[in-house]
């Protein structure tokens, strides 16, 4: 693997027509045409157009001042190009946490009970939780086509190409644990699945195998996120501020702690929350907290051979979702109050 040259920011939003008049202490608009007021969610199709979710309070309905809940109405929009005009696909879409695309061109989209797809103009709720099922974390489509699903709940979902849904628990199957807390599909359709502070489980097929903190190294610490390698390594993020792990890789025998220094031997601090692999490189996004609340993140990549601090992007500001293009060769970071940012890959 060839050593990669340092991110370069080619600016905030390329998207803009215009952001003169932009707010940036809220989460921007990408410009006045876009509908809304906060982006939710951005995904890109299997034709290369980009997809967004917006949403803004909606001011139709009477709240009182001191409700617990304000309501809010939400868009999905889409727009072929960086420059071209949106189209608003629905002026009154769900409350979406995620949205994905499955191998057909439907757009998925899922909150914390409820799983939907979208075919054409026509949204069809899935799959719903119960008041007393729990919570979705996370969702992601194999190359077979399945819908996973999962996360604080009572147990692993799949939902079939034929709409048909299987429920996974620890007592019809070989699922150690009814929460978890993240998925990965990697490029061989094995299903990696982050346990709640219970290791990781992998799906191949039939056979699934559980790594937990008595059969193997992996850490008894909440594991946040994880990801594959085009080596087919894979890493977990993990960790707490005053924890000594946050970063661990597994080349299929041996765990290993890693520790990214960069910047004349700066080492990575905080909780790994988010992992990205794009090509050789991997995306390795750590949080650190002050009083229980966030304070700063970092953005380091790594090629294989060295680790390089992305210094562009706000520490101060969460960092939400990361979008590979590589039909336009860009790296898409969404931020929770800072807007989207785009970078060369």
């Amino acid at each position: 693997m060839k050593i990669s040259k340092p991110f370069v920011l080619l600016f905030l939003i390329s998207f803009l027509t215009s952001c003169d008049n932009e707010n940036f202490n809220d989460q921007l608009k990408i410009s006045d045409k876009m509908p809304g007021k906060h982006i939710m969610e951005m995904e890109i199709d299997n034709e290369k157009d980009f997809y967004f979710v917006t949403s803004e309070i909606d001011t139709s309905v009477k709240f009182q001042p001191w409700s617990s809940s304000i309501p809010s109405k939400s868009y999905l929009s889409k727009r072929e190009s960086e420059t071209s005009d949106f189209e608003i696909l629905d002026g009154n879409f769900v409350s979406a946490d995620e949205i994905i695309f499955d191998k057909n061109n439907n757009l998925w989209a899922r909150n914390g009970k409820t799983i939907y797809r979208r075919v054409g103009q026509i949204i069809k709720k899935i799959l719903e939780l119960s008041a007393d099922d729990g919570l979705f974390n996370f969702f992601a489509v194999d190359k077979n086509n399945n819908i996973w699903a999962g996360g604080y709940t009572h147990g692993l979902y799949k939902i079939d190409s034929n709409l048909n849904v299987e429920l996974f628990t620890p007592e019809n199957s070989s699922l150690p644990k009814s929460s978890m807390t993240n998925i990965h599909i990697d490029s061989k359709n094995n299903i990696w699945i982050a346990m709640d502070e219970k290791g990781v489980l992998k799906i191949s097929g039939n056979n699934w195998v559980w790594y937990n903190p008595t059969n193997s190294k992996v850490t008894s610490q909440r594991i946040w996120c994880l990801t594959t390698d085009v080596n087919n390594n894979l890493w977990i993020g993990t960790g707490f501020d005053n924890l000594p792990v946050s970063l661990m890789k597994f080349d299929g025998e041996n765990w290993q702690t890693v520790k990214p220094q960069y910047d004349e031997n700066n080492v990575l601090k905080g909780a790994v929350r988010k992992l990205f692999s794009n090509g050789d490189k991997l995306y390795v996004i750590a949080e650190q907290t002050n009083n229980m609340a966030f304070y700063k993140n970092q953005l380091l990549t790594f090629d294989g051979y060295s680790w390089t601090r992305n210094k562009q992007l706000p520490e101060d500001d969460g960092i939400a979702d990361m979008v590979f293009d590589d039909f336009r060769g860009a790296v898409w970071v969404r931020t929770l109050n800072r807007g989207i940012y785009k970078f060369a890959k």
